[in-house]
């Protein structure tokens, strides 16, 4: 009888341990990084160049949510970095005068699979566009770029002075 109340205690252990087991719980962490592998392994979100007729316009790279597989540890990694506002980055007054009527090049080092653009007042957004040509304001304005990846987001800032001239008309000197 000793023998049996032996056997049933270590049967009823073994299905203990066997329910609390973390099969399911890693399967999930390995599928995790396999997507964050697939989409980024680059600590940092890339760098975009922004160029406007023959003027590469400099941007300021803002708050990004960045998810990339550690190859050192094998692991998904996710930095969140915040940054002051886009009206407290860049100076609205000191916007790059620049002609949107001309050719707008918006390169990523990686491209996203989605981006909107967002122009600024000195507080606000007033309006979100998917691309430049979109833009209707003119004159004096903070533009954020949003980048998005396989589950990441990156902001980048700058002011321009935006003018839409046609081609062939020549913007008036600034003041």
């Amino acid at each position: 009888m000793n023998t049996l109340i032996r056997m049933g205690f270590s049967l009823l252990m073994l299905f203990t341990l066997l329910g609390c087991s973390n099969v399911e719980e890693d399967t999930s962490k390995s599928t995790i990084n396999n997507i964050i592998t697939k989409s980024n392994n680059r600590e940092k979100p890339p760098a975009i160049k922004l160029k406007i007729g023959e003027d590469e316009i400099k941007t300021y790279r803002g708050t990004y949510s960045w998810s990339y597989f550690d190859k050192s540890t094998g692991q998904g990694v996710t930095v969140e970095a915040d940054h002051a506002p886009p009206t407290e980055m860049v100076n609205i007054e000191q916007g790059v005068r620049v002609n949107l009527a001309e050719t707008v090049k918006l390169n990523f080092e990686k491209e996203p699979t989605q981006y909107v653009i967002r122009v600024w007042d000195n507080n606000n957004v007033i309006a979100t566009y998917n691309t430049f040509e979109e833009i209707k304001e003119k004159g004096k304005y903070i533009v954020e770029i949003v980048g998005t990846w396989e589950g990441s987001t990156a902001t980048y800032v700058t002011a321009l002075d935006i003018q839409k001239e046609l081609d062939n008309a020549p913007l008036l000197p600034q003041n």
